[in-house]
């Protein structure tokens, strides 16, 4: 009898074993350390925060939009970034903002914030990577490249690129704009970031808008000038553009397109007059981004129907 108890008992001792033993594997399997992902796997499993609508935009081109738990107001497109939270304008975050997300890093352009907060940021450990803002084509598609190399998306970020280019029309770099071979003179438009009491503040060179404009043929009247600056109302009016052209929020911001038109600094425009004002996304329109074909596209096409 104490024989059989004996065994009973040493039966039951390594039936208890084995279960401990397999669910202790169960469990390691379920949950793996963290300390034995790659490199490859640790970058998957960041949580990002986006700092400026091209980072955003490019972010979730190349399939990385699930890593990013908030952005900046900025950050428009695509739709999905309007169900996530915002930390502000990019330019004037806030330390405590970003870090009540706990992110592991952040992706920035340019201009992001004031050098104090992104120490401040820096600081709890958070990483901070700010890129270049593109003002070309070539910067854009160095720019795709980086942060496909930098979310482990190198592969998408060679697509994305290639379908970039493939979207592309051929540049109009004429900087004289003659006459066509039938003397039609060419369309003549003008962008503006502000038509305001305070006066007007139109593109010039080395702008999103001047860029937009060469591929679709369209002459800048504002191209004597470098960047966003202020141009006077009656040498504007001398030039006459055939339309103009606005970002949405600039035009939402006056009260609407008809508001936009009736500006008093406008009123010397025969464009204003019968408002042929193409309102543009901002982001679109402003920034460089893999939709810059869409941008051109659209210029383009209101010329052809309104013209």
């Amino acid at each position: 009898m104490k024989k059989q108890q004996l065994l009973f008992y040493t039966f039951i001792g390594l039936l208890f074993t084995f279960s401990a033993h397999t669910s202790a594997n169960t469990i390691k399997t379920a949950m793996p350390d963290t300390q034995e992902l790659s490199s490859e796997e640790s970058t998957h499993h960041q949580k990002l925060i986006t700092a400026g609508g091209t980072i955003t935009e490019i972010v979730f081109a190349l399939g990385a939009g699930e890593r990013v738990i908030a952005v900046d107001q900025s950050s428009q497109y695509p739709e999905a970034v309007k169900q996530l939270p915002m930390v502000g304008y990019y330019r004037e975050l806030a330390a405590e903002g970003v870090l009540s997300f706990a992110p592991d890093k952040i992706l920035a352009i340019e201009g992001v914030g004031r050098q104090e907060v992104i120490k401040q940021i820096e600081s709890t450990g958070v990483q901070v990577v700010v890129y270049n803002k593109p003002t070309s084509t070539d910067g854009l598609v160095a720019l795709i490249k980086q942060l496909g190399d930098d979310l482990g998306k190198a592969e998408q970020a060679e697509q994305l690129i290639a379908k970039f280019n493939a979207s592309l029309p051929n540049e109009n770099r004429s900087e004289s704009y003659s006459e066509t071979s039938n003397n039609t003179p060419p369309t003549k438009a003008v962008f503006l970031l502000s038509a305001s009491d305070r006066g007007l503040i139109a593109a010039g060179t080395e702008t999103v808008p001047q860029l937009i404009f060469n591929y679709a043929g369209i002459q800048n009247i504002a191209a004597k000038h470098t960047g966003f600056k202020g141009i006077n109302n009656e040498a504007l009016a001398l030039q006459q553009p055939d339309f103009l052209v606005a970002p949405r929020h600039v035009v939402m911001g006056a009260g609407g397109k008809e508001k936009f038109c009736q500006s008093p600094n406008l009123s010397l425009l025969k464009a204003a007059q019968q408002c042929k004002l193409l309102v543009m996304d901002s982001l679109q329109s402003l920034g460089m981004t893999p939709r810059l074909a869409d941008a051109i596209a659209t210029v383009k096409n209101y010329q052809l129907e309104n013209l």
